[in-house]
């Protein structure tokens, strides 16, 4: 690929620099604007492609230019040592040409723009030469006379739309406008930033600002449904016609093809708007130009929401529908019965089509700012739609233009995706873990598997004796590290840490499961509503309840369970029976965790009323010394009454036992802090979790 002079220069930075280089940099020893380096940058990636590099961003340093070493070698060789100047800069110079031709249309000397440009009158000839090409296209011819000078030569009408092209293809490589932020000072800037040799703008910044406030202020629906490019050539256009008539220059015929204007759908809308810049400007519009800003509002591209409910049928869709129908057929006829069943893409197409006759009928053009983009990577599909772009021409006799089949790319490209996405079917796949009680162990599990499988599955936990019929209906697979083999059910049993043998497993069941269709029904938003209030007050009582205290690092397991209990029941007779459950559930599987330096003492039991989370560290902020806890710092009880919100008991309380996992700062604190500052933490965690429920919802 060819490397424009300006990107040599930054390529032979990256490769002297060694290390990571600031595009501000870059942009200060080039001296030019670090938005040109930025959209120099856009063309750099696919320059660099043939030569198997690539560029590394390093988050507040700069960029890198990676690759293997011979690789980068030759690239060096191909740029070799030559520096060049701004002169020798082609598409900066001819664009710096043609912004001059467009501005002044008084004759010139050849020698004044060989001046200018820096060049000799040779090559600034031929630079005009290579421009022919481009002014042909909006009918526009360069007329050199001996003695006189050089002038463009066309209609005003075609002279216009030169200068809306110029202004869009120069503006459209700016970062804001081609980002679609076309507000206010930002619209504005990136219109007038025509490049960056001292073309400063066609248009005057303030009328640009003027007809943008203007046409906001009017508040119309139709100008509020354009698309971003839509409206900022409607922007141009006005602004070009403004400046235009306060330069002596107005189009007072209507076009004879268009008949009588007040026949034209969006007429009264024309006239609005044409109305409103006469008030702001104090200028008196002509007829004729109400005639072409109709057109342009007619031809304008709408910003397509798929939202309406029906086929529209207005506007000729008798004669668009087929038309549209051969296209499919054209385009492709493997997917051909797919594409014709996808009313969002006909509702889209559709819309999209009737602007695109409107465009074609009256010879106005429409800039595609991504055209070269669409050529190149998705060549397949842009040359299907130039085939299927000729059903067009033949039902109306238009031919259809690149920018117009770039468009029709990416209706298409977009459809063909959604075929290809529905014929390898994936949805998320409900995964149940499941322990003794459905919040210890089991919600350690699914932290842990929630940043491994990431958006792939929805995670539940349950307690053993919670799977039931309606749990198994509404579940693909279990995951547990108790064996299951009783329940009627495909589950796989895993090591509590989820080593890396058995997350290959887990992975290859989801994957199974992910392809294949199921009927889910959606939970009542009313029930949805009761869980809300529900964990509102679940969660402001564990928060208000919750304590911290101290005893002897030397106190024996069985000892910081009855201590532990007489805390949170009301009688000696709930506490024993607290401490048996607890005893019995540390026998099927341990609780006490020494790499997190914790013991998760859990279960579920009649003894308490309210779900329970409190926590006990040694005095002095050492640790216990019972072999039995292994030297953890800290002992929690989490408890959970035996009633009908089990299931909601255990979200909450899970989201506690999952925080030990993600949340260091919470860790640390429940082992080392104050009351106050542990609370103040778990009031966070709960809120997270409160947040992210309503999300699901």
């Amino acid at each position: 690929m060819e490397f424009t002079p300006r990107i040599q220069q930054i390529l032979k930075i990256l490769l002297a620099s060694g290390g990571p280089v600031g595009k501000q940099e870059i942009a200060d020893e080039l001296g030019v604007s670090k938005r040109t380096v930025q959209r120099e940058f856009d063309y750099l990636e696919l320059c660099i492609k043939s030569y198997h590099l690539k560029l590394e961003n390093h988050k507040g340093k700069g960029v890198v230019l990676k690759g293997e070493q011979a690789d980068l070698d030759k690239l060096q060789d191909s740029l070799g040592g030559e520096q060049y100047p701004d002169a020798a800069d082609r598409d900066g110079r001819r664009r710096r040409l043609l912004f001059e031709l467009l501005r002044d249309r008084t004759p010139r000397k050849l020698f004044y723009y060989s001046q200018m440009l820096g060049v000799s009158e040779a090559t600034a000839g031929s630079d005009m030469d290579a421009l022919c090409g481009w002014l042909e296209e909006s009918h526009l011819g360069i007329v050199r006379r001996p003695g006189y000078g050089v002038i463009l030569e066309g209609d005003e009408r075609d002279y216009r739309e030169a200068m809306r092209r110029f202004i869009e293809e120069t503006a459209g490589q700016s970062e804001a406008y081609s980002s679609g932020d076309i507000t206010g000072e930002i619209f504005a800037e990136a219109l007038l930033d025509a490049a960056d040799s001292g073309i400063y703008s066609l248009l005057e910044g303030d009328t640009v600002r003027r007809v943008d406030k203007v046409l906001r202020g009017l508040n119309e629906p139709k100008i509020l449904q354009l698309a971003d490019s839509a409206y900022a050539g409607l922007v141009i256009h006005i602004s070009i016609v403004i400046e235009r008539l306060q330069q002596g220059a107005a189009l007072d015929k209507v076009p004879p093809e268009m008949g009588d204007l007040e026949f034209w759908e969006d007429y009264d809308l024309a006239v609005r708007i044409l109305e409103a810049m006469e008030k702001e400007f104090g200028i008196e519009i002509p007829r004729g130009e109400l005639s072409y800003v109709l057109l342009h509002i007619r031809g304008a591209k709408m910003a397509y929401t798929g939202e309406e409910k029906e086929l529209p049928s207005d506007l000729g869709d008798d004669r668009l529908l087929p038309m549209i129908d051969r296209m499919i057929d054209v385009y492709n006829k493997d997917i051909a019965d797919e594409l014709k069943e996808d009313e969002e893409f006909l509702r889209g197409l559709l819309v999209h089509l009737r602007p695109v006759l409107v465009r074609l009928s009256t010879g106005l053009r429409i800039h595609n700012p991504i055209l070269e983009d669409i050529k190149e990577e998705y060549s397949d599909i842009f040359e299907a739609c130039r085939r299927a772009a000729q059903v067009i021409t033949e039902e109306t006799g238009y031919e259809v233009n690149e920018a117009e089949v770039g468009f029709l790319a990416m209706h298409f490209g977009a459809a063909q995706e959604r075929v290809r996405e529905n014929k390898q079917y994936t949805r998320k796949v409900n995964i149940g873990i499941v322990c003794a009680s459905g919040f210890g162990v089991a919600r350690l599990m699914m932290t842990r598997l929630k940043d491994k499988l990431g958006n792939k599955a929805i995670l539940k936990s349950y307690g053993k004796g919670e799977i039931n019929r309606y749990v198994i209906s509404g579940t693909d697979f279990f995951i547990s590290t108790m064996n299951l083999d009783q329940l009627p059910v495909d589950y796989l049993q895993v090591s509590p840490l989820i080593p890396p043998k058995d997350l290959v497993k887990i992975e290859y069941k989801l994957e199974d499961y992910s392809h294949i269709r199921r009927d889910t029904t959606e939970t009542p938003f009313n029930r949805r509503l009761d869980e809300a209030y529900f964990l509102i007050r679940e969660i402001k009582s564990i928060i208000r309840r919750y304590r911290r205290m101290e005893t002897s690092e030397s106190i024996r397991f069985r000892e910081l369970l009855q201590f532990m209990t007489m805390q949170v029941t009301d009688s000696l007779h709930a506490a024993a029976a607290l401490r048996d459950g607890i005893i019995e559930r540390e026998k099927i599987n341990s609780q006490i965790f020494p790499d997190l330096g914790i013991a998760l003492l859990h279960c579920r039991s009649g003894a308490v009323r309210e779900p329970v989370f409190i926590s006990c560290t040694p005095r002095g902020r050492g640790s216990f010394t019972d072999p039995y806890f292994r030297s953890i710092r800290a002992a929690l009880l989490m408890v959970m009454p035996i009633d009908d919100d089990r299931n909601m008991h255990a979200e909450v309380l899970g989201s506690i036992s999952g925080a030990m996992v993600t949340n260091e700062y919470f860790l640390r604190k429940i082992k080392t802090g104050r009351e106050d500052e542990i609370r103040a933490e778990l009031a966070r965690e709960l809120k997270c979790f409160f947040f992210d429920y309503l999300d699901r919802v």
